[in-house]
């Protein structure tokens, strides 16, 4: 019985992990996170403790966090647990943070 327990408590976990970041350029970095709370949590706090991750990597480098973009999924009941990811820089100054309105989609309308 113990041992069931057991097995079934390391299955909820890995099932609300995280990534570590991971090098996917020249000094960018991208990251994930599951909802742990699954549909009671916040996947918005989640982007927040990535960001927080991922300055804490570029201060272990001796460098400043840039946020290139980021992802909140929402939880969806039976469906998905939700969650977010980023992608970031670790650069020697960070730019001033300015996010565009439309997250870097650009929309082309067409009237007649």
């Amino acid at each position: 019985m113990k041992y069931l327990i057991l097995i079934s408590a390391l299955l909820v976990l890995a099932g609300c992990g995280s990534s570590v970041p991971v090098k996917i350029g020249a000094d960018t970095y991208y990251v994930s996170k599951v909802n742990a709370a699954g549909a009671f949590g916040d996947p918005g706090s989640i982007a927040g403790e990535l960001m927080q991750q991922g300055n804490q990597t570029c201060m272990s480098m001796g460098k400043e966090f840039e946020l290139v973009t980021h992802q909140i999924n929402p939880s969806r009941f039976g469906a998905s647990l939700g969650g977010a990811n980023i992608t970031f820089k670790c650069v020697d100054h960070a730019s001033n943070p300015v996010m565009r309105p439309d997250n870097g989609v650009n929309t082309i309308e067409i009237t007649k």
